[in-house]
């Protein structure tokens, strides 16, 4: 006997799964990543916009707002510029929520520039749902080199992060004098 012939089913719905497909692009990756931060910023204008006519009665100007892949804290309003720079690494790390609160934390400083009641009033006006953001974000770079030296006279210490050659003490004398040279005591490599 003959078996029927099995026909193959698609689903439309979901694309094609294909597991020898390349990985994207660093072209199509840095596009990617650029549009989500567009979004951003632009979710962030908009959000002081709405702030400035609820909370401020439209009295400021939206201030220059930037994204910095350098910096390991939250963020920080500079007056001279009228600039708010937030962190890249602290929205990857902890995502929207923590960057609008930060965002906010930093337009309170726009109108208030010390952390005073009345700073805190309007941040916690502008919906600031916390004083201080997520905990510090974590230095992941592995701790420097340190060299240590030790006078032979005086018994000062001296913390390098390069190695010395010929080196002194200055507080026995300002000028290299060999009676005074500096004796590694610590190296932390």
């Amino acid at each position: 006997m003959n078996e029927p012939e099995k026909q193959m089913e698609f689903d439309f719905a979901q694309p094609p799964v294909d597991d020898c497909a390349p990985p994207p692009s660093k072209r199509q990756s840095r596009a990617k990543l650029q549009a989500e931060f567009d979004d951003l910023l632009a979710q962030l204008t908009a959000e002081f916009h709405r702030l400035n006519e609820t909370h401020l009665n439209g009295k400021y100007k939206c201030p220059v707002i930037e994204f910095s892949t350098r910096k390991t804290f939250g963020g920080y309003y500079q007056k001279k510029r009228h600039r708010i720079v937030l962190s890249w690494q602290a929205y990857v790390e902890h995502g929207w929520d923590e960057t609008l609160n930060t965002f906010r934390h930093e337009v309170a400083h726009i109108v208030h520039l010390p952390h005073n009641r009345d700073f805190w009033e309007l941040a916690a006006q502008l919906g600031t749902t916390r004083k201080y953001a997520a905990n510090p974000i974590v230095n992941t770079r592995s701790p420097q080199k340190m060299f240590v030296y030790a006078c032979p006279v005086c018994g000062g210490l001296v913390r390098r992060r390069k190695r010395l050659r010929n080196a002194s003490c200055a507080r026995c004398d300002r000028n290299y004098n060999p009676k005074f040279k500096l004796k590694l005591v610590q190296d932390n490599r």
